[in-house]
């Protein structure tokens, strides 16, 4: 019932006219037709009864049933308002869900373009600090020792309240102390770090809500400014999301030894899974092309794990990093 059906629904609890005169009649032992209007409903309520012993006629219902009746009638009208009343926030919910079907845009925004560092800092922190129940992060390039030192409060008082906080960075971050130390005491508050050593894209994407991206030119490279786009699109964010999940099931995991930072030594292991293949593959005498080929890559995205093994070890060129892998250890790895 409507909040409109139930302030026009009759007060039951009193006679209207019609049924006033009607039920005058009957006390004066009038004989009344059937149809006569107002009879209906005082026959299905009860106050009148047809008369055993004269046709046509009908006596009043007892005083105390009249006061049942009339009652009933109001606890009738009551009840079915508070089931009402009880059903609207289930009823709003199911509103709010057809709107997300179908409005694509659901926040006071869509996409914006966010020209300056302190347009994107204010927007991502207000977003982050925020956040639900996700953070995915993916941040290709080194972050800058005050930017990260400055980002670990807003990031650890996220993880600690139970948000899942995902990252990746590049393999060759795996050499920056300070990035050393934002991953050691992130994943002691229980987030997740993993490292891609192909390109990949900036993001920030929070409770698949709000997605922060880079600005790519007609070119299709970077645009190297401070700008970013800011999205609440929905379908942009799922996008982006899916993008996420797709690079970080080609990442590696980076778990810090216990009790490391960055001032002591990271993981042994310098390279990752895909690179150990790729190394493989080239001291086979096998191109980028048939490399790739077999992982599923294009030759840019082999070239790319390549050159992030090669600044990694801080080896001028490829020749250098396969002398080095034929002697590590590393090449009895998986």
């Amino acid at each position: 019932m409507t909040e409109r059906e139930i302030s026009i629904t009759p007060d039951t609890s009193r006679l209207n006219e019609r049924e006033l005169a009607t039920y005058r009649k009957a006390l004066q032992g009038e004989e009344l037709p059937t149809d006569e209007p107002g009879l209906g409903p005082l026959l299905r309520r009860g106050i009148l009864l047809p008369n055993t012993h004269e046709t046509g006629t009908y006596v009043p219902a007892q005083p105390g049933f009249l006061q049942t009746q009339l009652t009933s009638a109001v606890l009738k009208v009551l009840t079915e308002a508070t089931n009402a009343l009880e059903g609207i926030p289930a009823h709003v919910r199911e509103l709010e869900a057809e709107q997300e079907r179908f409005n694509h845009t659901p926040g006071p925004v869509g996409t914006l373009l966010l020209q300056t560092v302190p347009e994107v800092n204010a927007e991502t922190i207000r977003t982050i600090q925020g956040a639900e129940f996700e953070i995915l992060t993916s941040q290709p390039g080194h972050r800058k020792p005050r930017v990260l030192k400055s980002a670990l409060p807003r990031d650890l008082q996220a993880a600690q309240r139970g948000v899942t906080v995902r990252t990746i960075y590049r393999t060759s971050g795996r050499s920056n102390p300070t990035q050393r130390d934002w991953v050691a005491v992130m994943t002691r508050a229980g987030a997740q770090v993993r490292t891609l050593g192909e390109d990949f894209l900036r993001l920030i994407i929070v409770d698949r809500k709000h997605a922060f991206f880079e600005i790519y030119g007609e070119d299709g490279t970077v645009q190297e400014d401070s700008a970013a786009w800011y999205s609440q699109d929905r379908g942009v964010c799922a996008l982006l999301a899916a993008y996420f999940r797709e690079a970080w099931a080609r990442a590696d995991p980076w778990v810090p030894h216990e009790g490391e930072t960055g001032a002591g030594p990271e993981d042994d292991t310098k390279t990752t899974k895909v690179q150990r293949t790729i190394l493989r593959g080239i001291v086979g005498g096998q191109s980028y092309a048939t490399i790739g080929k077999k992982l599923g890559y294009s030759e840019r995205t082999v070239t790319a794990h390549v050159s992030a093994l090669r600044e990694a070890l801080g080896m001028n060129s490829v020749a250098q990093v396969t002398h080095w892998w034929a002697t590590s250890p590393e090449r009895l790895l998986p």
